[in-house]
């Protein structure tokens, strides 16, 4: 992000934005491997995911108003709950469903993008398009990975999830720095 000479509140802004993003994709990753592992902590993991949508919606209600932040909550809710549902399909080998749950996230993703692009006129539709498809991808593909016991790839996915995540960050404050941040 190449914002020439930032303040304090401006860094702030950032730091605040990567660490939702970075907690959005770590709670995730941790519930993906206590689903497939079934491990006991799974529901206390799903609880803590689920927490990362009302985070972003009170960071987001300061600058869009309630109605804004809601939504994006609610894209994020329904990205999560897919995941949460694909990981079930694909354990039951539920093919029909993991075909039409992954076209849900596509989907989702491209309505968040046009969202996004309504909302800041700094935000275009298609490099929210790439950003959020490719976080979609790879969240599928790093699913898949820890499901076939490929730990390996898994890491790698999820540090290219992690790379995702910090542009997605990045583009937000951005955005939100130049509409309302001196």
């Amino acid at each position: 992000m190449d914002l020439g000479i930032i303040t304090e509140g401006q860094l702030n802004l950032i730091k605040e934005i990567r660490k939702f993003w970075e907690q959005q994709v770590m709670w995730m990753r941790f519930y993906i491997q206590s689903a497939v592992r079934e491990d006991p902590d799974l529901q206390a993991v799903l609880n803590r995911l689920f927490v990362n949508s009302r985070d972003f919606y009170y960071l987001l209600l300061v600058f869009f108003g309630r109605s804004a932040a809601e939504r994006f909550a609610s894209f994020i809710t329904a990205h999560m709950s897919r995941i949460v549902s694909l990981i079930d399909a694909l354990k039951a080998n539920d093919q029909e469903t993991v075909n039409r749950l992954t076209v849900e996230l596509n989907e989702n993703a491209n309505e968040w993008a046009a969202f996004l692009a309504q909302m800041n006129p700094y935000w275009e539709e298609m490099q929210w398009r790439q950003l959020l498809q490719s976080f979609v991808g790879q969240t599928i593909n790093e699913v898949v990975a820890i499901m076939a016991g490929e730990y390996e790839e898994g890491i790698r996915i999820f540090d290219n999830i992690e790379n995702i995540a910090y542009d997605i960050a990045d583009s937000l404050a951005k955005g939100i720095i130049f509409s309302f941040i001196p």
